[in-house]
C-alpha cells in the first residue's frame, strides 16, 4: 500500500512538521508532490518555495527518489546551487526528506561553521531533534507515554490511528522478489482456471511500473440470447475484454485493500471493450486509456457505433454501455472490493453498501444492519452460465485474485445491465422484465441519462434506421393524443411556453378512451375532450418585420437573449402560431431563426396562408450551419409593413404543469419536430462535425430535442426495419412474412435477456418432443397502447375490452379478429394540406394507423387460460413478440411478396392467417438460432457450444492462438508442482517445461543499421545539471530495459545505445507501423524501414517537456493535406510535449507511445510523406521549428 502510506505521511508532515526557518507544508499539485516554504534569514525574510517530487509513489518508502525544486526567481544563487546538488535522497521518507533539505538549505545559508553537515551524507543522524520519533526503527525500545508529547506531535492521541501504520509501512515495501512473481502468476492463473483469456500488454514481473493485464471471454460463452445480442450490438465470435491497468506495479488484492474508498484509484484504471481477438494491442490499449477523457465529454455516443476504419483485428471496440460500465469499475471497484474484504458483503450487500454510506462516516461501533448481509435474489441465476455467477471472493480460502473479482464483477453489471441502473448503478425495481437497459425512477438519474451523454446515440439510430425512430415517434404522439402516457420525461429540466396559449387540435375521443393521470386539478369536459387550465402566464407584445424576420420590442422592454425560443401568435387566426430561436438580441431589435410553423406539416405551407393573402411569401430551402435540404418558411420578397404579434418565452418548466398539459405539449413539440428523413439527411450532411440532432439550432429547440432522446433512449424493447422504404416501393427481405400486404414489418423482441432461454426452457417442460413445439397468434392494441407495450411488454394488468375469457393475453389465430382491437379509436380527420389518422405524427413518413404483433407461444393449449374463440395465455415466460407490423401510408406501394428460402411448419391445428385470409408463411430466422435445424457441414472449424453447455444448439466460431508471450509468463516459474499453466476449454494443456518458441519475422525493421553520422543533427547540448542528468540517466535505462523485453513489432520504435553520445540527446526510430496507414504504405514505397526522429532535453528535465523533431524522411507539410502532427521543419504538435500537457512523472516509454500514435492518426488527415526523392530537415529548420515552439508553448 504504498500510495496509501505516502498519503499518511505526507498528511503527517503536513499537520505536525516542525522545524526552523521551514512552513507552509503542503500537498503539491502533481499526484505524488508536496511543498513547503523556507525561510532566507535577510532583512526582508524571503519565503523561498520548494517543491518536493516522488517520481515513483509505487515504490514509496523504500526504494523511491526525490526531485527537490524551486519555481522562484530571483532567489540567492547559492540557494539554487544548493537545490540542484541535493541530489535524489532515495529512501528517505517525507519527514526525513524535509529535514535533510532543510539542513542542507542551513549549511548553503549559513555556512558549514554554523551547521556543520556533510552534503554527501546520504545517512541522516537520527538523534536529530526535529526528526519524528516515529522514525526511530527500534522496535525493542519501550514507548514513551502520549501524554508526554506535544498536541502536535505525531503520537499524540489525535494522530494515533494514522501513526499506527506509520512504523509497519516502511517496513512493507514492495518487494522484488521471486515471491512477488509467483504472486502474479498465481493470480492470472486463477483467472485463466475460471475459463477466462489472459494477455499482458507492456512488461509485468520484476517490478515493472506501467503494466497492463487483459482479462477476456467470447461473448457466445455468456449465455446471452439472440435477441440481447441484437439489442446490444454483440456478436457472439467477439471476445469481452478488461484492460486492468496498472502505474506503479502490479498490485495484488492485499496491496488494494488500504487505498482510499473514495473517487478513483491512482494506481489502478479500467477499460472495457469489444475485440475480434482475445487480447488488443499494446497501441489499442494505450489509446483506450489514453483518449477516455475525450469519449467522456461528448455529448453524443454516436463515434461508439461506427466501425474502425482500419478494421483491425485486435483493436478496442466501444461497449455499447462502455461509459457507465468504465465510471462504475474506476470509481467504485476498489472500494466495494475493500467492503466484501473487511465486512464480508457479497456483491450486492457492498454495492448497497457503497451507495448508502456514501459521504458518510462509519465506525466499526456503529454495526451493520442485516439487510447487507441478505442474499441477492434473481430470477435469471438460473439461466446464466456458472461462469457468469461465479464468486471467487467468495469461494477464496486463503488469498484472492483482483483480476478475476474485476472480471465476474464487469460480467455481473454487463450480462445483468438491464437489473441495474446505468447511472447511480442501483438495482432498478421494476414490475416488467426490458430488452435494453435504462436508469431507475430518481428524477436525477433520468436527467443525467439524458443530458450527459449516458444513453445510446439518438443519432446513430436516426441514420441506420430512420423506419424504427419514426414508428416511436409516431406510437408516443398517439399516447400523447390520447392522454394514455403512464411516464412522461420529467426531471429533464424541458423549458416549453405555456400549453394555455397554444390551441389543441383534439380529435373526436370518445371520453373512455381519456386515461387521467395522477395529478390533482386535471378536469375533462362531458365529452371527453380536455379543459387546459388558465396558467398565469406573462405574454408580450411586439411588431413583427416579416421581410428580416426581425422582432422590435416596445421601448424599455429587454426581455430576450441570444439561443432563446419564443412562441409568436400571428395576428388573425387564433390557430396559427410560429416557434423561433432568438439568433442575436439588440433591444429592441431581436433577430429571429427561421420560423418553425406548428400547422403546416410539411413545412412548406406559406407565409400568405398564414397572414393575409396581401403578403405574397415564398418557400425557401434554408442552410442551416451548412446543411442544405430541409423546407422551412422563407422572408418576405417584398416589403411589408410590421405587423402587431403576441409572443412568449419557452420559460415554463415542463414538471411543473399539470398531467394532462404535459400530454398536450408533448404533442405541441413533436409537432415542430421535422420529419425523420429530414433529421437523417441533416446528420449525414454534417459528417466530421458537430453530428447531433440538438446542433441543427434554427430548427430544433432544446426541448424537443430532449424529447425526442427521451423517446428513443427509453425504448426498452430490440425493434429493427425487416421493410425499407426506396421512394415511394418497399425493399423485399427473406426475413418478411407473406400473407399480409400493405403491411410494414419489423422484427421484434421483448423480454429481460434471459427470457429466450426461458421461453426454451418452458417449450422442453411442456412440448417433449412435439414436431410443433411453439404456435403462431395475432395480438392487436390500440395505437395509443404501443408507447408503453414496447417499453413495458405484454401484459393484462390493465382492462381495455374486458376479460369475458379469463385473465391473460389474449391472442387469435386471425389477424382479421385481432386488427378488430386494434383500431377502435381510428377516424380520418383532413384539412387543407393533408389527410392524416388522429393520433398520427403529421411529419411521419409511414403515417401508421395500426399496429398488430405476431407472437411465438409454447404449444400448450391444454394449458391456457382459454383457447377458444380467442387464445388467452397467462404465463407471460409461454409468449415470444417476433413481428410487429403497422399499417402505413397508403400512397407507398408494396412490392411482389417474396416466399422465403425456408419456412417455419406451422402445427395445422394452430396455423396463423393473414388479413387475405390465406395462412401466412413464416421464415424460419423468425425462429431463435438455438432451436432452428442444424445445418451438417464440415468446415473444419473450431466449434463450440452457445451458452451455458444446456443443448439448446451449437455455433461454428474461430479459435484464436494464444500469444508467446503470455504462454511463458503463465508457465510454472519452478518449485510447486501446482504453478505449472492449466489450459482453458479453448487451449490444451501446456506442459511445465519451457518449450522452445519459433520466432517469427513480424517486422522488416532490423536494428543497429543506422548510420548516424549522415543525420542532420542539432550541436549537444552544453548545459547540465544534476536533477536532469541524474533523471535522463533513470530514464534511458528503463527504456532500453523495456525495448530487450518487449518483441520489436510490437514496441514500434528502437533507441541505439551506441549512438547516444549525449545523454541530453536521444535518437529514436519509429518502425512496424501498420500497413493499411497511409504512412506504411509511403514508407514502403521509398525503400525505408522507419521514421528517425530526434528528442532533445532541457537543463529543467523533468519539469519542462523535450522538444521532439522528425529528422527523415520529410513528411507532407498542413498546408498540402498531411497530418500526423508533424509541423514545418519537422516538430512534433503535441499537447503532451508543451509545458500545459507535460507532468514530471511522464515516462519515455509512455512519450513514445504516444508520439507513434499521433502519427498513426488520421484525424483530422492521415500523415503522408513528401513526395518525390527521401529528403531530410535541415538543421535551420529544427532550430525554426524550435523557436516557434518555445514562443508559442512557453
Amino acid at each position: 500500500m504504498p500510495r496509501k502510506t505516502f498519503i499518511e505521511h505526507r498528511q503527517l508532515a503536513v499537520r505536525h512538521f516542525q522545524y526552523p526557518r521551514v512552513s507552509e507544508v503542503s500537498p503539491g499539485v502533481e499526484d505524488g508532490s508536496l511543498t513547503f516554504k523556507y525561510r532566507l534569514d535577510t532583512p526582508t525574510d524571503i519565503n523561498v518555495p520548494v517543491h518536493a517530487l516522488v517520481t515513483d509513489v509505487g515504490s514509496y518508502p523504500s526504494s523511491h527518489m526525490y526531485m527537490i525544486y524551486t519555481t522562484a526567481e530571483n532567489i540567492p544563487a547559492h540557494v539554487s546551487t544548493a537545490l540542484e546538488d541535493v541530489g535524489t535522497l532515495d529512501g528517505l521518507d517525507i519527514s526525513q526528506m524535509l529535514s535533510k533539505v532543510a539542513r542542507i538549505l542551513d549549511a548553503a545559508t549559513a555556512g558549514s561553521k554554523d551547521n556543520p553537515l556533510d552534503l554527501d551524507d546520504d545517512d541522516m543522524d537520527m538523534d536529530d531533534p526535529y526528526l519524528s520519533p516515529l522514525e526511530d526503527d527500534d522496535e525493542d525500545s519501550e514507548p514513551e507515554p502520549l501524554d508526554a508529547w506535544s498536541p502536535k506531535s505525531p503520537e499524540h492521541p489525535s494522530s494515533a490511528l494514522l501513526a499506527s501504520h506509520y512504523k509497519a509501512s516502511r517496513s512493507n515495501g514492495r518487494q522484488l522478489s521471486p515471491s512477488a512473481n509467483r504472486r502474479i502468476r498465481s493470480d492470472l492463473r486463477a483467472a485463466k482456471d475460471a475459463g477466462f483469456r489472459v494477455g499482458i500488454l507492456g512488461r509485468l514481473m520484476d517490478g515493472a511500473q506501467l503494466c497492463i493485464i487483459s482479462l477476456s471471454i467470447r461473448i457466445s460463452k455468456l449465455g446471452v440470447s439472440e435477441e440481447a445480442m441484437q439489442a446490444w450490438h454483440l456478436d457472439p465470435n467477439q471476445y469481452l475484454v478488461l484492460l486492468i491497468r496498472y502505474t506503479a506495479g502490479y498490485r495484488c488484492m492485499e496491496d488494494l485493500l488500504g487505498l482510499d474508498g473514495s473517487g478513483r484509484s491512482p494506481v489502478v484504471g479500467f477499460r472495457t471493450g469489444l475485440c475480434q481477438s482475445y487480447k488488443v494491442s499494446l497501441d489499442a490499449a494505450v489509446k483506450a486509456f489514453g483518449e477516455v477523457k475525450k469519449k467522456e465529454t461528448s455529448a453524443t455516443n454516436f463515434e461508439e457505433f461506427e466501425e474502425s476504419p482500419m478494421d483491425k483485428a485486435n483493436a478496442l471496440q466501444s461497449l455499447f454501455i462502455g461509459r457507465p460500465l468504465h465510471d462504475l469499475l474506476n470509481e467504485r471497484l476498489v472500494p466495494i472490493v475493500n467492503y466484501r474484504n473487511s465486512l464480508g458483503f457479497g456483491w450486492s450487500g457492498a454495492e448497497a453498501w457503497y451507495i448508502d454510506r456514501q459521504g458518510c462516516s462509519w465506525s466499526s461501533g456503529d454495526g451493520v444492519d442485516k439487510k447487507y448481509y441478505a442474499p441477492e435474489f434473481s430470477s435469471r441465476a438460473t439461466t446464466l452460465p456458472s461462469l457468469v455467477t461465479d464468486d471467487h471472493i467468495a469461494k477464496s480460502v486463503h488469498q484472492s485474485s483482483f483480476p478475476l473479482a474485476a472480471m465476474q464483477f464487469t460480467l455481473r453489471h454487463l450480462v445483468r445491465c438491464t437489473d441495474f441502473c446505468l447511472v447511480c448503478h442501483a438495482p432498478v425495481e421494476v414490475d416488467f422484465e426490458a430488452l435494453k437497459p435504462y436508469v431507475c425512477s430518481k428524477p436525477l438519474c433520468l436527467y443525467q441519462y439524458m443530458a450527459f451523454g449516458f444513453g445510446p446515440s439518438i443519432e446513430h439510430d436516426i441514420i441506420s434506421q430512420p423506419h424504427v425512430v419514426d414508428l416511436l415517434i409516431s406510437f408516443c404522439y398517439a399516447s400523447a393524443e390520447a392522454k394514455k402516457l403512464k411516464t412522461l420525461p420529467t426531471g429533464m429540466s424541458l423549458s416549453v411556453a405555456a400549453p394555455s396559449l397554444m390551441p389543441y387540435h383534439s380529435t373526436s375521443v370518445p371520453a373512455y378512451a381519456s386515461s387521467p393521470g395522477p395529478e390533482d386539478g386535471i378536469r375533462q369536459s362531458e365529452k371527453g375532450n380536455a379543459v387546459w387550465p388558465a396558467h398565469q402566464v406573462r405574454t408580450y407584445k411586439a411588431k413583427l418585420d416579416e421581410a428580416k424576420m426581425e422582432l422590435i420590442l416596445p421601448p424599455g422592454e429587454s426581455v430576450l437573449y441570444p439561443n432563446q425560443w419564443i412562441f409568436i401568435q400571428l395576428p388573425g387566426k387564433r390557430d396559427e402560431h410560429w416557434h423561433c430561436r432568438v439568433v442575436d438580441a439588440l433591444h429592441p431589435i431581436i433577430r429571429l431563426g427561421p420560423p418553425v410553423n406548428r400547422t403546416t406539416f410539411s413545412m412548406t405551407t406559406s407565409l400568405e396562408e398564414n397572414v393575409r393573402p396581401s403578403n405574397r411569401q415564398r418557400v425557401s430551402t434554408a442552410s442551416v450551419e451548412g446543411y442544405r435540404g430541409a423546407t422551412t418558411i422563407g422572408p418576405a420578397t417584398s416589403p411589408t409593413k410590421q405587423l402587431e404579434v403576441e409572443f412568449a418565452i419557452y420559460d415554463q418548466n415542463f414538471d411543473d404543469l399539470v398531467f394532462e398539459d404535459r400530454q398536450k405539449m408533448i404533442c405541441v413539440l413533436l409537432n415542430t419536430l421535422p420529419s425523420v428523413s429530414e433529421m437523417k439527411a441533416y446528420l449525414e450532411s454534417r459528417s466530421g462535425k458537430n453530428m447531433t440532432v440538438a446542433g441543427w439550432q434554427d430548427r430544433i429547440s432544446p426541448p424537443a430535442a430532449g424529447l425526442l432522446r427521451w423517446i428513443i433512449a427509453s425504448n426498452r424493447s430490440c425493434i429493427v426495419q425487416v421493410d425499407r422504404i426506396d421512394g415511394e416501393t418497399t425493399t423485399a427481405s427473406e426475413e418478411r412474412v407473406t400473407g399480409m400486404p400493405g403491411w410494414m414489418q419489423f422484427r421484434f423482441a421483448q423480454g429481460a435477456p434471459d427470457k429466450e432461454q426461458r421461453f426454451s426452457q418452458s417449450i422442453r417442460d411442456l412440448t417433449g418432443q412435439n414436431r410443433h413445439p411453439t404456435l403462431y397468434a395475432w395480438h392487436g392494441s390500440p395505437l395509443s397502447n404501443w408507447h408503453s407495450i414496447v417499453r413495458e411488454g405484454l401484459n393484462f394488468e390493465d382492462t381495455a375490452h374486458g376479460r369475458a375469457y379469463g385473465h391473460g393475453v389474449y391472442h387469435s389465430p386471425h389477424a382479421e379478429t385481432s386488427l378488430s382491437y386494434s383500431s377502435s379509436y381510428a377516424s380520418w380527420r383532413s384539412t387543407a394540406s393533408t389527410n392524416a389518422l388522429s393520433g398520427t405524427w403529421p411529419h411521419s413518413q409511414l403515417m401508421i394507423s395500426q399496429a398488430i404483433a405476431l407472437n411465438e407461444i409454447v404449444n400448450a393449449p391444454g394449458e391456457f387460460v382459454s383457447r377458444n374463440p380467442h387464445l388467452v395465455v397467462a404465463q407471460l415466460d409461454w409468449i415470444q413478440t417476433r413481428y410487429l407490423f403497422v399499417k402505413i401510408n397508403s400512397s407507398v406501394i408494396f412490392g411482389k411478396e417474396v416466399v422465403p428460402t425456408e419456412v417455419y411448419e406451422q402445427d395445422q391445428t394452430y396455423t396463423a392467417f393473414g388479413t387475405t385470409h390465406q395462412k401466412i408463411v413464416i421464415p424460419i430466422t423468425a425462429v431463435s438460432k438455438s432451436r432452428r435445424p442444424v445445418s451438417k457441414k464440415t468446415t473444419g472449424e473450431k466449434k463450440m457450444k452457445i451458452g451455458d453447455g444446456s443443448g439448446v444448439g451449437d455455433a461454428i466460431l474461430l479459435s484464436d492462438d494464444t500469444d508467446d508471450e503470455d504462454v511463458q509468463l503463465l508457465l510454472s516459474d519452478g518449485g510447486d508442482g501446482d504453478d505449472a499453466l492449466l489450459g482453458s476449454k479453448e487451449e490444451p494443456v501446456v506442459e511445465k517445461a519451457l518449450p522452445q518458441l519459433p520466432q517469427k519475422a513480424e517486422t522488416d525493421f532490423v536494428p543497429g543499421t543506422l548510420d548516424e553520422c549522415k543525420l542532420p543533427l542539432l550541436d549537444p547540448p552544453a548545459y547540465a545539471t544534476t536533477m536532469a542528468s541524474k533523471a535522463l540517466q533513470r530514464e534511458l535505462n528503463s527504456t532500453i530495459k523495456v525495448q530487450e523485453s518487449q518483441p520489436a513489432h510490437q514496441l514500434g520504435w528502437y533507441i541505439s545505445r551506441d549512438i547516444i553520445t549525449n545523454m541530453y540527446q536521444w535518437i529514436v526510430e519509429l518502425h512496424s507501423f501498420d500497413s493499411t496507414l497511409p504512412i506504411a504504405q509511403d514508407l514502403k514505397a521509398k525503400g525505408l524501414k522507419s521514421v528517425i526522429m530526434e528528442m532533445r532535453f532541457g537543463k529543467d528535465y523533468p519539469m519542462s517537456p523535450p522538444f521532439v523533431r522528425i529528422i527523415r524522411p520529410r513528411f507532407l507539410s498542413f498546408m498540402s493535406g498531411g497530418g500526423g502532427h508533424v509541423t514545418a521543419g519537422g516538430a512534433l504538435c503535441m499537447e503532451l510535449l508543451t509545458n500545459s500537457g507535460w507532468s514530471a512523472v511522464s515516462n519515455m516509454e509512455s512519450v513514445l507511445l504516444q508520439v507513434r500514435l499521433a502519427l498513426s492518426s488520421t484525424d483530422p488527415k492521415p500523415a503522408r510523406l513528401e513526395p518525390g526523392p527521401v529528403r531530410d530537415y535541415g538543421v535551420g529548420e529544427a532550430i525554426a521549428a524550435y523557436v516557434r515552439a518555445c514562443r508559442t508553448h512557453g
